[in-house]
Parts: structure tokens; sequence; C-alpha cells
């Protein structure tokens, strides 16, 4: 934790969270009211079609929601006021209060789990922590474990009537799973017991950048760390004790976890791993078996009561995460329809490699840009993994960018850049909004083996593949 940030309060005080709407706000404000603070928030997506279950879901918790125009927290004037990196200086929610202490959601975040006591392992990465996190809960909650679980999205092993499933915790948790965050650095203000670190891709800054700020994460770890084989070197010089994964069996490298044997059927993915013998699960994938990998290897680090068959049972419980390969249903035609959380060139890679595997070519592929910051560092990636990964037949159609407000360049265009993709020679085409996409699918996604709709952060893009298969 920043020493320099203002102390979060003790419960019962009142917080007020601004953007509480957001998968990292949403999952905060739950773990503070489970807490026993009178929370409340406001969100400038109030009316986004994607967002009314997860409100549902925080009423019934207790949690209060206002628009975000100033009135909720003259209402409820809390005792401090949590942010996001999104939200900026003139935002009438910190106008309407400017006496209130302003905390960070991850110095708030970390603060209130401070409280909590329980080790704390974290999980970090440009792609997959999402999964991995709600993969390593969902895996010590089937072996007995009592956990806590703080996630940016929704894992449907702990969803319910009145919880989104981005946040669970046991009246006493033995162990606290976190996703950590390398967008806005964030993730440098925890010091967990145990930390994963997945992969370093392409997104939001530069590969330099992004590796010092992994290996400041990993340096703060302070008894375990399980990592990427390649990645280990950033782990250098720390006192914690360090276990690798990896995609592939190296016969030299036998203590480090990988997928061998890999297997893709209709029930999910097959493999075996060193000394853990079978390994089913149901999702999809080779990254998937990575994934699983990268679970039993933090789980290596932990003092567990269980064997490894037990781990493996374990492993096979997990039933996955919203909008990651999520098969939402089909086109009329009979063609599925897929979600999928993808939004960097990494993981737009697996999806489609996923795809192809699970469904065949060609595809009917759309991404939605997550940002324009975002769209312009992944821009020159984003070319090589596309040239990697379509397959003839295959097409990718860029939707426009998601704007989610503040301050934006507008530049570059989901259109310049496919221009630019068009130019090195890839199926790819822009389309000037959604209805120019369903007019896509209406046109072709019948030839297509499967539609396939990749994005971040745009609660509307889910409900929108429903109503695709509904055309």
């Amino acid at each position: 934790m920043d020493i320099k940030a203002p102390t979060l309060p003790f419960p019962p005080a009142s917080l007020f969270l601004v953007g509480i709407g957001g998968i990292g706000m949403s999952a905060l404000a739950q773990l503070l009211a489970w807490q026993g603070y009178r929370v409340a928030g406001s969100d400038r997506g109030a009316d986004e079609p994607g967002k009314a279950e997860l409100y549902h879901a925080l009423e019934q918790q207790g949690v209060t929601l206002y628009p975000q125009d100033g009135s909720g927290v003259k209402t409820e004037k809390p005792d401090a006021i949590i942010i996001s990196s999104a939200v900026e200086d003139g935002n009438a929610d910190l106008l309407a209060m400017p006496a209130r202490p302003v905390i960070h959601r991850a110095s708030a975040l970390a603060q209130a789990l401070q409280r909590v006591p329980a080790p704390l392992i974290a999980v970090a990465g440009s792609c997959g922590k999402t999964t991995v996190t709600a993969w390593l809960a969902s895996t010590l909650k089937a072996l007995g474990e009592n956990i806590m679980m703080v996630n940016g999205g929704y894992a449907l092993n702990f969803e319910t009537d009145t919880a989104p499933g981005n946040f669970y915790s046991d009246f006493d948790p033995h162990w606290l799973v976190i996703e950590v965050d390398e967008s806005d650095r964030s993730l440098t203000t925890f010091r967990p017991d145990v930390g994963l670190l997945l992969n370093v891709g392409n997104d939001h800054y530069s590969q330099d950048e992004l590796r010092k700020v992994f290996g400041e994460f990993l340096q703060n770890c302070q008894q375990g760390i399980a990592c990427l084989q390649e990645l280990a070197p950033l782990a250098a010089g720390s006192r914690a004790a360090v276990t690798c994964f990896a995609p592939k069996p190296n016969p030299t490298t036998p203590s480090v976890i990988a997928p061998g044997d890999y297997q893709a059927r209709p029930d999910g993915i097959h493999f075996t791993a060193a000394g853990f013998g079978a390994v089913h699960s149901g999702q999809s994938g080779h990254h998937s078996a990575v994934n699983a990998c990268a679970v039993i290897s933090a789980l290596k680090l932990l003092p567990l009561n269980a064997s490894n068959d037990d781990i493996v049972r374990a492993i096979a419980a997990f039933r996955g995460v919203r909008q990651r390969f999520e098969v939402m249903g089909r086109l009329p035609s009979g063609t599925p329809v897929v979600n999928d959380y993808a939004h960097n060139p990494e993981k737009i890679a697996a999806a489609i490699a996923t795809a192809h595997e699970r469904f065949g070519s060609p595809l009917l592929l759309f991404f939605q840009p997550h940002g324009f910051k975002p769209l312009e560092f992944m821009r020159a990636a984003l070319k090589d993994a596309l040239k990697a990964s379509l397959q003839a037949g295959d097409r990718l159609l860029l939707l426009p960018v998601f704007y989610a407000g503040g301050s934006a360049s507008f530049r570059p265009s989901a259109a310049e850049v496919a221009d630019e993709l068009v130019a090195a020679g890839l199926p790819v085409a822009a389309v000037a909004d959604r209805q120019a996409a369903e007019a896509a699918v209406r046109n072709s996604g019948s030839r297509a083996k499967a539609v396939v709709v990749m994005g971040a952060r745009d609660s509307s893009l889910r409900p929108w593949c429903q109503a695709l298969c509904h055309e």
C-alpha cells in the first residue's frame, strides 16, 4: 500500500464509489459491504442494457445507487470517496464535496484486504488473469478451503441471484485470491504473499515499461511466485520461492508444469501434467490448458492438505467466466455465436485459435477496440497476430472504438487501423455501426462456422450477442 494514500476509514463508515458499475469497482463495493461499510455509488453508464443485472445484485447487497451528477455524494455525505483511474478531476461527484478524502480503488482494496487475516494471492498478467483468478478460487473452494475472491470478471462458479460472480467470500476466508491490474500500474500497490504472473503482452504501454511494472510486482511478493518460465528472470533477487509453468513440456526442465499430450474434445480439453497425470477441463483452447498449469503451479506453493488427484478433480470443477469464449446461442441458420473479452493481440489470437479448434473455418469475427489509446499501442502487434491467426475464408470486421467518456484523442479510428490491415493483405474491414455489423451477419453469418464477437469494457456487447441469436 502507498503510505501516502489517504487512510480507508473503518466500518461502519460511509463510502461512495464513483463509477461503481465498473467490473473492478463493483467487486470492491461488494467486499466493502461484506465488511460492514455503508456503501453507495454512482455510474455514468446507468442506462446501459448490460448492467441492469449487476445493479440489481448490488442493491440486493445493500448498496445504494445514484446517477453520476453529484446528488449521491450530497445525499450520503460519505466519510470517503473511492475512484478508479477512469475518473477525472472535473467529475461532478468529486466537485460535490471536495473536502472528503479521495482514495484510489487499488489503495482502498489493498487496505480493505489487509484487514482480513488471511494470506493474499494476487494474479497478474496481460492475458488470462481474470480466468486464472476465478479458476484458482474455484479450485481452492473445491478442495474444501474457505476463500475470498475479488475479480475482474463474473465467475460462473460464484454466480447467484444476489451475487454477479466477481466477488465471493466465505464467512472466515483462509485465502484471499484477487486479480491485479497493470493498465494503471496499480498492481504495484499490493504486497501479496503469493503472486502469479501469466505473461507480458502488448497492451496499455510498451513492453519495456510493462516488464518493469510486472518485475516490481514480483519483487513485492513475500513468500511465493508462480510465473511463466520465460519470465522467471523478472523474479531474480526475490527471496520468494519460485515455481514455473510453460506452454509446452521440456525434458530438460521436468519441474516446470506444462500441458503435454494436449487434446481438444467435444467435452473440453485433456492434457497431462508432470506429477499430476491426466487433467480434464470443460474449458476450450490450448491457452486454457496453460492457464490450468498456472493454477497448478500456484497451488504447489501453498500448504494444502490435498493430493495431486484431489487437485486434478478440483481443476475439473471450474465452470468458466462470462464472456471468456462464452457460446451465447446460435443464429437461425444454426451458426454458433461466441462472445469473448479478447481485447489485445494475444487474447484475440487465442480466441481465434480456440474458435478454429472448436468450430473450424471460415469464421466471421468482430472486434470492438476498448479505447483509442490501447488501439494505438496494439496496432502493429495486432497486424502480426492476425497474420498468424486468420485462415482462408476468415473475415474480421472492426467495430467503432468504444468510448466510455472522459478525455480522448479519438485517434486512431477503427477505420484507420482497418485500412492499415487491408494494406497488409489481411481480410479486414471496418463497419460504421452495429446496424452494419448485423447486416454483415445476415449476409454472411450462415456461411461461417461461427460468429465471434470480441471486445472489453462495453457491457452492451454480451446482450448484443444474445440479440444476434434471435435475429
